[in-house]
């Protein structure tokens, strides 16, 4: 039996009816939108956290020199990100809908997560495989920072990352239970979930 789309919006009725007119967001005509990270990001993010330096000290680095190093990274994230010099318009959409629907995750805290990649590894390849309410799944394939911990004897990167990603969560006042799965081709998948 086929759908008659004609009934169903009968029954239905408009969408663009249902929405409340305060909640409608509109674009500005004639005003331009940068919607992308900043580069300047990147190069502010680095200056304060250079990777050089990071890898420098690795050489027998304890479980706690890394879980810092992810927290203060994300932090110095955080702050260049939120800042008004930095803040795009992705961010304010985000916060936007988030204080609209009362649904802050995956995507506020998915906001930090993306750009840390993008900061810290620009050309690493990466995807979301899911996210969802109740789940957000970030793969990383050929990780270069996890093959620059493993040449220098560092084979548990993955402490970092889980402790840049807590900081996140403390940010957007979320408690997430957070895994990490690794394959053995080089490919590692951060899984995070809402308490």
């Amino acid at each position: 039996m086929a759908l008659d789309f004609k009934v169903l919006q009968k029954v239905k009725g408009n969408p663009s009816f249902e929405v409340a007119p305060n909640r409608r967001l509109k674009i500005n005509p004639g005003q331009d939108y940068v919607y992308d990270m900043p580069k300047e990001l990147i190069y502010k993010v680095n200056s304060e956290f250079p990777a050089e330096s990071l890898l420098k000290q690795l050489s027998g680095a304890s479980e706690d020199f890394l879980a810092e190093q992810g927290t203060k990274f994300m932090t110095i994230l955080i702050r260049e990100a939120d800042s008004d010099t930095y803040k795009d318009r992705t961010a304010e959409m985000i916060e936007k809908v988030a204080q609209q629907t009362g649904i802050r995750f995956p995507h506020v805290f998915e906001r930090y997560i993306e750009l840390g990649i993008l900061t810290l590894r620009p050309r690493d390849a990466w995807t979301v495989t899911e996210a969802t309410t109740r789940t957000l799944k970030v793969r990383s394939y050929n990780c270069s920072l996890s093959k620059r911990f493993a040449e220098k004897g560092i084979n548990n990167c993955e402490i970092f990352c889980l402790a840049a990603a807590k900081t996140a969560a403390k940010k957007v006042e979320m408690t997430l239970e957070i895994t990490c799965g690794k394959d053995g081709n080089g490919a590692c998948e951060l899984a995070y979930r809402p308490q």
